[in-house]
C-alpha cells in the first residue's frame, strides 16, 4: 500500500483521528480512518498466586462502572516499567518493588495504533492512591477462578483484563 495523502480530522486530549488515503493493489485510492493513541501499560498485580487486583471505575463509552486491571497512558520518555509503577501508585496507592515487562500488543490494529505493554508487579507496599481529580476508583482482589467465571459470563468484557487473566491462569506468572 502506498500512502497518497493524510488529513487530520481531530486532535483531542486522549485520541487523535486522521484519514489516510492509500493506493490499493488494484490501483484505486481508498481512505482508511486511523485513531492515534499514546502507548499504554497494563499492570498485572497478584497479591497471591491465585488472585488478581482489579480496579472499578466509571467508563463513559460503556455508560457504567467497570472492573479492569490497572492501566494507563505512558508519559513521553517513560519506560513501560516506569509507567506501570506510576499508574499502579496513582490508581491504587500500591508502590511496586519490581516491575517486569512481559510483552506488547496492539489493542485494535484495524483502526487504532495504541500499543499496550503488559507488565507484572513482583511485590509491593500499600500507600495512598493519587487518582486524577475526575476519577473515583474502587479496588478489588479476586480469585482467578472467580475472574474466569466472570469472563465466561460476560461480566468482565475488557479485553486487556481478559488477556491478563488468561496469562495468570496459564501458570506462567
Amino acid at each position: 500500500m502506498e500512502l497518497l495523502a493524510t488529513r487530520r480530522i481531530y486532535d483531542g486530549k486522549v485520541v487523535n483521528l486522521r484519514v489516510d488515503t492509500l493506493l490499493g493493489e488494484d490501483g484505486r485510492p481508498h481512505d482508511v480512518e486511523v485513531v492515534e493513541h499514546e502507548q499504554a501499560v497494563v499492570v498485572i498485580v497478584r497479591p497471591r498466586p491465585a488472585e488478581m487486583l482489579l480496579v472499578r471505575q466509571y467508563r463513559h463509552p460503556l455508560a457504567r462502572e467497570h472492573w479492569e486491571v490497572v492501566a494507563g497512558v505512558m508519559i513521553a520518555g517513560e519506560s513501560p516499567e516506569e509507567a506501570a509503577a506510576r499508574e499502579l501508585r496513582e490508581e491504587t496507592g500500591y508502590v511496586a518493588h519490581r516491575v517486569e515487562r512481559l510483552w506488547s500488543a496492539y489493542s485494535a490494529p484495524g483502526f487504532c495504533d495504541e500499543l499496550l505493554h503488559f507488565c507484572a508487579v513482583d511485590g509491593y507496599d500499600i500507600g495512598e492512591p493519587q487518582p486524577d481529580p475526575d476519577e473515583h476508583i474502587e479496588l478489588g482482589i479476586f480469585s482467578l477462578a472467580e475472574l474466569w467465571r466472570m469472563v465466561r459470563a460476560d461480566e468482565l468484557p475488557d479485553a486487556k483484563t481478559q488477556v491478563a487473566v488468561l496469562w495468570a491462569l496459564s501458570g506462567r506468572g
